[in-house]
């Protein structure tokens, strides 16, 4: 699944493979880029990211509702437009 958006000075972007694993992104204007990445458990509509070293401000648990990927437990809301989706909810 490839997700993201237009941030005020870059981009944000989520990454979901089918091996579970993931990279959330967050890209400035001038090359500066924040990779967290780890794993993920999608349990009906909600995602569960395991990071592997630091957690983003984002949070670590989103619910995916019409069309967007929407943080729920971090410092702000964060949210993101699903470009390409070939998850199968389970």
């Amino acid at each position: 699944m490839l997700a993201y958006r237009e941030a005020p000075l870059g981009w944000i972007y989520l990454k979901m493979y089918d091996d579970n694993s993931f990279e959330f992104i967050s890209q400035g204007m001038v090359r500066d880029k924040d990779v967290y990445n780890g794993s993920y458990q999608l349990k009906n509509d909600t995602l569960y990211f395991k990071y592997k070293d630091s957690i983003p401000k984002a949070g670590s648990k989103a619910v995916i509702t019409k069309g967007f990927v929407n943080y729920i437990n971090g410092s702000y809301h964060e949210s993101v437009q699903i470009k390409l989706n070939k998850l199968t909810i389970k």
